[in-house]
């Protein structure tokens, strides 16, 4: 087992109605506000063992999503990490 520590990334996106309604003249304009998408995504982080940098030494980091399973009989849930 390595230790790490999983985050929750959240990334937003704006669109203007004005902007959608031009691109798309069948689409209805709401001029009163943005559209704005959200997404969450967890991911795991963990320390390599090697340090990366030329001057400054620092450790490396690795990056991996989290995926799970759930049971449909007894909604039993397993989280794993997927490179």
């Amino acid at each position: 087992m390595i230790q790490g520590e999983a985050y929750v990334e959240v990334t937003t996106s704006s669109s203007s109605p004005m902007m959608s309604g031009m691109m798309n003249p069948m689409s209805s304009m709401n001029l009163g506000g943005v559209e704005t998408t959200r997404e969450e995504r967890v991911k795991w982080r963990e320390k390599t063992g090697e340090k990366k940098g030329f001057i400054i030494k620092s450790d490396e980091v690795r990056t991996l999503m989290v995926k799970g399973r759930r049971c449909l009989e007894c909604g039993y849930i397993e989280l794993y990490a997927q490179e």
